[in-house]
Order: C-alpha cells, then structure tokens, then sequence
C-alpha cells in the first residue's frame, strides 16, 4: 500500500477534479512521453492547492510505476484485451487507487474512474469499468510464475530491460534491482555547508514541524520524513529553505560531488550543470577563493537554475553553451561532465523513462557522452582533472565510454578522497564509483582522469 497521503483530506469533488488531470496526464503521455515531474506541472490546475498536487503527483507517479502489474490484473476481467485509450486510462487509474491507495475508498476509486468516460462516445464504457474494478476490488490475482514473466509483470519493467538485467547481472540482482526501483524515492536534503551543518539543520527543521533523518552515506544530507512531520508542515516554507540552507538532492548525487575532490580556490566547469545540485556542492567547496562556471543548453532550465543560485546565496557563472563545444581553452582546475545518460539508475525518481527508453538508446546515449566528453577536455588545465559521471550503470554508458576517452595527455586516476568513509565501499579497484540502486541511494558511476603538464 502506499504510504503517501494520496487523497486523503480531500473533498470529493476536489479528488474527481484531480483524476481528470491525471487521465488527461496519462493519455497525454501515450501520445507524447515525456517526464513525469513535467506531466505533474502541465496538467495542475491554478487552483490545486498542496494536497490536490500530491494526490495528483501520486496518481500519475504510481500509474507509471505499475503499469505492468496493472494492466496484468485488471486484463483479467476484460473479455476483449484491447480498449480504446480513453478507457484503458481510467482503468489503469482505478486499478492502481484499489491496489496501492489505502486512504481511497473503493468505492471511490471505482466510481471516479468511471466520471471520467463522460463523453458521448464513451458512455458505453462506463458499465465496462465499473464492472471491472469491481472485480478488481472483489479478486485477488497471483502473480506470473517465472523469472521474466514475474519481473515483467508483476515488478513492471520492459521486457529487453529484464532480459538484459537476467544476462548480465543474473536472476537474484535483476529482481534486487527491480524491488529497488518500485520502492519510494525519499526526499534529501544537502546542507549547505557554507551556511549550517546537519546538526544544526535538523533542529531548526524540526523547529518548525519539520521531521528529519540521518543520511544513510553522505553526513552532510538528511532524509525528509514526511509522516513524522507536523501536518502541514511543508519543507519550502521553512525559514532555513527561504535561507538558502539546504538543497533537495540525492545522496548519490552528493557523493559524485565529493568524488570530485574540489579544492578550495580552484576553478571549476559544470559542463552539464542543470538541475544544479552538483553545480552547488562544487562551489561551496571551491569556496570563496574559488571560480565556479555552470553551462547548460536549455534556457529554461538554465533560467531555474539562477532561481536557485540566487536562493542559495552561492555565486557562480551561468552560461548558456553545448558542452559538446565549450567556450573555453585549458583553463579549469577541474571539469565536471555529469553527462545526459539514460537515467536506469535512478528509475524509482523517474517512472516514466522505463516507458520511454528503448534498449538502442544507450549506444545513441554513449556516443553524445564521449562527445561531451571530449570537448569538455579542451578546457581543462595541464595538471587539472575530469570527471565523468551518469545516473546509470549500464556498461555502454560507464565503462565503455571511460575506456574510448582516449585523448592525449589524460591518464586515470583514483578519486574518492573527499567521500565519507562510509561511502568508500563504493569505490572499484580501477578507482570509478559504482553505486547500484538499493539500500537507499541511486544508481551512480563516476571515474576521474588528470591530464598531464607540458605540452599536452
């Protein structure tokens, strides 16, 4: 069952609005994927207020993540298998309320997935999806026997992705991995060094209703616990969020961060910088001695990241540039490539890439990644070092594109100095950081290179 507040505290009315942007959302999605969290945005009404958004964030959010299991279930009570996309939708959505929203009545999941066939031309549906929910309601259905079936299905992955996990990995880490991506992504805070320390942080949230926990490998992060929080209590209206005291980020993303090994004074190029939470971590530890430039090629994104910055009261150069072809010419201490990747590592964060990637996307991805890669080189400094991180651990887009960066003058190196020892167990004897989805963090890959002094 899920543990979110769904749509508990909520009118009825208020929650029947809010199904129909959902299945607005979700049709929207079969005709045009794109991210969850862009979905949650295009579809909120003006008025939604906190808890309209998370009942909604929830529906779209878990319909995502389950929607192998259910259409599996409910496809036990069709007669016909194939519904018009309409109908499918308000069923995928009635189904998941009944299976993993134990604050939804039953009754109420059924009924407002059948408000949503109010067109004309799909009156005739609504005694379809009444029906059926009912049943789903009223019958337990037993997973698929078998590996790939089960992961397929019931653990609702794509298929090529679980054969591929099975292959490679073997059937006990491809069902880990799997059981990791459907758990609850928690919500992280960063501290801001410059400004607090956790300590400090975790009083002045808890001041304020808001309840928090020791990260599990990074010190300097902490876990927002929302059912232990006040009711009410939003992390963004706290007086420490409005002082630019913490950021929202995952401790994987920090720990590549610490990889990095950023010394104060140094100058340092985020290539690939939006969201900016590592653009951040770097020039808090460049400190103010240090020169921090973050480059991204959306404007809009770029535009959020000055929000931020200035929020955060940290002073780094923004600049709108392809990373493929930075501005630049051996001048940096140390170049972070956090390259775009296919995201596998961080699929609980983001439901929708299982439904958007395909498996020739990754050489499409680590070909883009050794480009970047090689145009961020020519801004590093003889004695400066580059970094190369993804949010994936596919081996086309980690070690196979750290092994074709060839160019002259860089040679490996072992990073890992600045991580907290608990996170040493991370690091691979080649000196990457390999962090699988599991035991609370993400799925990461990071490797360092130096590039040599002279005329290199």
């Amino acid at each position: 069952m899920s543990r979110n507040l769904a749509a508990g505290g909520i009118g009825a009315r208020s929650a029947d609005l809010v199904r129909r942007a959902a299945h607005a959302a979700l049709l929207s999605f079969e005709k045009t994927p794109v991210a969850a969290d862009l979905l949650v945005e295009r579809f909120s009404a003006q008025d939604f207020d906190a808890r309209d958004r998370a009942f909604l964030r929830e529906l779209i959010y878990g319909v995502l993540r389950w929607r192998g299991r259910l259409d599996f279930v409910f496809g036990h009570f069709l007669e016909k298998p194939n519904v018009a996309p309409p109908v499918r939708e308000a069923l995928r959505l009635g189904t998941y309320q009944l299976l993993f929203m134990d604050r939804v009545p039953p009754h109420s999941a059924v009924d407002g997935s059948v408000s949503l066939l109010g067109r004309r031309n799909l009156i005739w549906a609504k005694g379809l999806v009444n029906a059926v929910l009912r049943k789903v309601a009223e019958c337990e259905v037993s997973p698929p026997e078998g590996g790939e079936d089960y992961l397929t299905i019931w653990e609702s992955h794509p298929r090529w992705l679980v054969k591929r996990w099975m292959r490679d990995l073997g059937d006990e880490e491809a069902h880990r991995r799997c059981r990791a991506n459907n758990g609850e992504a928690p919500v992280v805070f960063r501290v801001n060094t410059r400004a607090s320390n956790a300590r400090s942080l975790m009083a002045e949230l808890a001041s304020e209703g808001v309840a928090t926990r020791p990260g599990c490998a990074d010190p300097d992060c902490l876990v927002f616990l929302a059912d232990e929080s006040a009711p009410g209590a939003r992390f963004g209206d706290t007086a420490a969020w409005r002082g630019g005291r913490f950021i929202v980020m995952d401790e994987s993303s920090s720990l590549v961060s610490r990889f990095a090994g950023v010394a104060p004074g140094e100058s340092v190029l985020d290539a690939c910088a939006a969201p900016g939470g590592k653009t951040a971590c770097l020039a808090w530890a460049a400190g103010d001695n240090g020169r921090v430039v973050a480059g991204e090629k959306s404007p809009r994104r770029l535009a959020r990241m000055k929000r931020n910055c200035v929020r955060i009261r940290t002073d780094v150069r923004l600049l709108r540039m392809d990373a493929e072809r930075p501005p630049f010419h051996r001048q940096f201490d140390l170049v972070l490539v956090d390259a775009p990747c296919s995201g596998l590592g961080v699929f609980r964060r983001h439901p929708d890439a299982r439904w958007r990637l395909r498996e020739e996307d990754l050489k499409t991805q680590a070909h883009r990644q050794v480009e970047i890669l090689r145009g961020a080189a020519r801004t590093v400094r003889p004695g400066g070092r580059l970094v190369y991180s993804v949010c994936t651990n596919e081996a086309e887009e980690t070690e196979e594109v750290a092994a074709s960066f060839r160019e002259p003058g860089f040679v490996p190196v072992r990073g890992g100095g600045a991580l907290p020892e608990g996170a040493k167990r991370h690091l691979q004897p080649d000196g990457s950081l390999r962090i699988t989805p599991g035991d609370g963090l993400d799925g990461f890959f990071a490797v360092s290179w130096r590039k040599e002094g002279g005329n290199c």
